[in-house]
């Protein structure tokens, strides 16, 4: 891996802040056109997100799909892409992310990137595709990373600067003439280019950022420490517009990791997607009532019913028989440490002999409980559902009554500033002539408008990094 350093006191071709997806996608396609290269990482590691994210992604045409006889085209990507978005996402940005996206995966899967065989396939962790196209490594986000670990590690000619924070953007009106780098000493050094990306993230790690662009709504992420909207604030200074902050939409959904934390682990999540796990629990809201029909099979109805939550919560109500007999709900908990939640040991657990001693313990409110586990346990003996369901096994009867509270959660935020279709930003001058914005600065709004849309996180954020690498090189 090129060395860790402190940035050189010369003009470098370019010069990226963040080393996460989208930056070191840049550095590696950059280093290989023989581009001198500043990699600017404000932590003491590569990878950003992709330690946590599920890496998925999407594409269509790629040569794995074609082995397994899937027709499919970037024609019929991007319509999917406009229907699960309602015709919000940015139709421009669309098309050139699907018309990278092929050759994306090829690339990975040339460089040895280790794919889930049962890829590629209709997912349902969003709002699924009409053609099986969206992929993941065995690993996760880890996957894609450990590829581009291996190929940045025989990057010649990039600097890479862990531990080195932008504290200042140095600008014109509309170009950038320096970054002022702060180093693990606290010694500030000038870095310039002849061009710049800022891949440094959203604001999923900024409790202030979040609640300006969503309205003063809680903030559980699942987003890297270091997504603290960095851009976002350059970007103010710069005249630079944000947009997207509308299209926030919460992730179904996650309990704390720790309590009083505010964070979720995403391979903690429970096993709430009906077409990987049927439901044998009841969601419920603070005043008892259920919160959707559990076994709906649209995720963005799901996201919606949560999104109309003031503070986007709601229980898992369910009993000990279920506890016994369903398949498990929360497979990334070790049984010792979920024992001990139960037990007391975490406020987002509950567990009681009677269904209100339930309810106080958890804090709903017990006559609503009481009503909607009644009018549950009659549907379950009549097999008519008051909501439609169709998987209802048991009703919840048997003692202890268990209840788990569960939040909407961040994983990539929606807003981000505002560029032309080259990825560059626009200030009151027009846009910046030698600065682009890449990955999810660039708003997850944008590509997947006010939905969750597969695989428009990270495949994007390779593809247009390195493009970009391609056009500052000339």
């Amino acid at each position: 891996m090129p060395s860790t350093r402190r940035p050189d006191p010369v003009t470098y071709d370019l010069a990226i802040v963040g080393a996460g997806t989208a930056g070191l996608a840049t550095a590696i396609e950059a280093a290989r056109l023989g581009l001198r290269v500043c990699l600017l990482e404000k932590s003491d590691r590569i990878g950003g997100t992709l330690h946590q994210s599920a890496g998925q992604m999407s594409a269509a045409g790629t040569r794995l799909q074609r082995e397994r006889g899937i027709d499919d085209d970037p024609e019929r990507h991007f319509a999917d892409v406009m229907r699960i978005s309602r015709d919000t996402a940015d139709p421009v940005l669309v098309r050139k992310a699907i018309g990278m996206a092929a050759e994306t995966i090829d690339w990975l899967m040339a460089e040895g990137f280790e794919m889930d065989p049962v890829c590629p396939v209709v997912l349902h962790y969003h709002e699924a595709y009409r053609i099986a196209r969206t992929y993941w490594g065995v690993d996760g986000g880890r996957s894609v990373l450990r590829v581009l670990a291996r190929l940045f590690e025989g990057a010649r000619g990039v600097d890479l600067c862990l531990g080195h924070a932008v504290a200042a953007v140095r600008h014109g009106p509309a170009a950038v003439d320096g970054l002022v780098v702060r180093g693990p000493d606290g010694r500030e050094t000038v870095v310039t280019a002849r061009e710049y990306v800022f891949a440094s993230g959203g604001y999923g790690a900024a409790p202030d950022l979040f609640a300006r662009f969503t309205g003063d709504r809680p903030l559980f992420s699942a987003a890297a420490d270091t997504s603290t909207g960095d851009a976002y604030r350059w970007g103010a200074g710069m005249g630079i517009g944000v947009r997207g902050a509308e299209h926030y939409l919460p992730t179904f959904a996650g309990i704390e990791s720790r309590p009083g934390t505010g964070r979720i682990v995403w391979d903690e999540l429970p096993q709430l997607t009906p077409q990987s796990r049927l439901p044998w629990e009841i969601f419920v809201t603070r005043d008892g009532a259920r919160l959707v029909r559990e076994d709906v099979d649209s995720v963005d109805a799901r996201e919606r019913a949560l999104l109309r939550q003031p503070d986007l919560t709601f229980w898992i109500v369910f009993d000990e028989r279920m506890r016994r007999e369903a398949p498990p709900l929360l497979p990334g908990w070790a049984p010792d440490r979920l024992a001990a939640a139960f037990a007391g040991d975490h406020p987002s657990f509950a567990a009681a002999d009677s269904v209100a001693g339930l309810a106080r313990d958890a804090g709903i409110d017990p006559a609503g409980l009481a009503a909607t586990v009644a009018a549950f346990n009659e549907g379950v003996a009549s097999g008519r559902d008051p909501l439609g369901r169709t998987h209802a096994p048991l009703p919840i009867v048997e003692p202890p009554f268990r209840a788990i509270r569960c939040h909407g959660l961040v994983l990539r935020t929606s807003a981000g500033l505002t560029v032309d279709a080259d990825l560059r930003p626009v200030g009151p001058a027009g846009p910046y002539g030698n600065l682009r914005i890449v990955g999810e600065a660039l708003g997850g709004g944008v590509l997947s408008g006010n939905s969750f849309v597969g695989g428009m996180s990270v495949t994007p954020a390779l593809g247009f990094g390195r493009w970009i690498a391609r056009m500052v090189a000339g």
